[in-house]
């Protein structure tokens, strides 16, 4: 084998090389993702993470103690921050961990794995938010107790019949709802709870109770126990408004107009004296002065 013949195959290993480096250094300089993290209510489950990137893509692959190592088809090569993985995670006590891999755009041979990002581990029984419950009022006849017939916020977990599961349908036992109530007149409440999704309270007859209502779940850490606190409804009183609330407030709703209508005429009297003491100075500066 001649000299010449040896330099060519030299160079063509050096290059090849040279190029293989190349590629393995791109690959393992390529940006990482940065603040990854999980956000879920009712099970809606999406991964999120930072920067938005340039020149480079990111791929997420997810896995669980129980689950093997998936990729989501649209979360493949995408150039934005989020995937929705809620279709995914449908094994509810699993713990799930996420890989946001950053990739080439284009494909490449890879000669080392992508860099990646690891997120926290998830949860999705004991980690998704829960949402606002929803109740209505409905008292007796006597008028001396009030039911609360709550309902529970859709999950965006799918049954058997395709349908949504409800909070309570995925929680079942290891859920209870708690309301705290006061009169509408005062502000010390009182609590009470219940299995199902009614709870009764007993009150005093003819005054307007306020409620709201809340879902806990007793078997989570404390900092995610409870749901987000429902609207504030309140029953009808039948009594007259100024026993309902006191002769301060009803004092007050009369002479709070009262006070603005006279403070309104004395400033409108006011201008109109000014302007009226303006006319006559004008209509003086025009007649003379007469001798005595």
């Amino acid at each position: 084998m001649g000299i010449a013949t040896l330099l060519n195959i030299g160079c063509f290993v050096l290059c090849f090389l040279f190029t293989q480096n190349g590629k393995a250094s791109g690959i393992s300089q390529l940006p990482v993702a940065t603040k990854v993290w999980w956000t879920s209510i009712n099970f809606k489950t999406i991964l999120e993470w930072e920067p938005k990137p340039s020149g480079y893509a990111y791929t997420v692959e997810f896995f669980g103690k129980k689950t093997d190592v998936q990729k989501s088809p649209r979360c493949i090569k995408i150039q934005t921050t989020e995937c929705d993985l809620t279709s995914f995670l449908l094994n509810l006590t699993d713990s799930y961990t996420a890989h946001v891999i950053s990739e080439p755009i284009e494909t490449v041979d890879k000669t080392e794995e992508y860099p990646y990002t690891r997120s926290d581990k998830f949860t999705p029984y004991k980690d998704t938010k829960i949402g606002q419950p929803t109740f209505k009022i409905e008292e007796n006849e006597a008028k001396d107790n009030i039911k609360l017939l709550i309902e529970a916020p859709l999950s965006s977990i799918r049954g058997p019949n395709n349908t949504f599961l409800s909070i309570q349908e995925i929680f079942k036992k290891d859920l209870e709802y708690v309301t705290y109530y006061r009169k509408a007149s005062s502000t010390g409440k009182k609590e009470a709870k219940s299995k199902t999704n009614e709870i009764d309270v007993p009150v005093d007859r003819g005054e307007s109770y306020c409620f709201n209502v809340h879902i806990v779940i007793p078997s989570r850490s404390d900092e995610n126990q409870q749901s987000q606190e429902s609207a504030t409804h309140c029953s009808h009183s039948e009594k007259p408004f100024y026993e309902e609330y006191g002769i301060g407030v009803l004092v007050g709703l009369i002479l709070v107009p009262v006070l603005l209508l006279v403070a309104i005429i004395t400033c409108a009297c006011c201008c109109l004296r000014k302007k009226n003491a303006n006319k006559d100075a004008n209509s003086l500066d025009g007649v003379p002065l007469k001798g005595v």
